[in-house]
């Protein structure tokens, strides 16, 4: 018997596939994929989990003091405040991400109306949280 011969290692094979997030942050993903799947998805994933966190929240407050609102009240108010913080960090990502990928379409005419629609996105956020500072 013989002994194996060397192993050689390729360092400069192909790499693990990059994430979709990665990819829409650095402006490489396709237009409709970062839209419709992250910006209408998102938003919407985050919408849902946030009502139904103030709801359970509420019911939950109603149950420990039945014959007080200030217990719902305070359930609420704590789901809209987890909503504020999940949607300002996912929104930048978002108006970033559709800024960067806005021109990975067909028809170039969607780059611009993306582009719009994130400076429309972006004064719909600021100004509520300027009344808030």
């Amino acid at each position: 018997m013989t002994a194996p011969g060397p192993m050689y290692i390729d360092l400069n094979g192909p790499s693990e596939p990059e994430s979709s997030w990665k990819r829409c942050w650095s402006g490489e993903e396709l237009l409709w994929k970062v839209f419709w799947g992250w910006f209408c998805g998102g938003h919407g994933v985050i919408l849902g989990s946030s009502v139904g966190f103030m709801v359970i929240a509420m019911i939950l407050g109603f149950a420990t003091s039945p014959g007080s609102l200030d217990a719902g009240f305070a359930g609420m108010a704590t789901g809209a405040a987890l909503l504020v913080l999940a949607i300002i960090p996912y929104g930048i990502w978002c108006g970033v991400s559709l800024w960067r990928c806005a021109y990975n379409c067909v028809n170039q005419m969607w780059g611009y109306a993306v582009r719009f629609m994130v400076v429309g996105y972006a004064i719909c956020i600021i100004v509520p949280l300027s009344h808030l500072f």
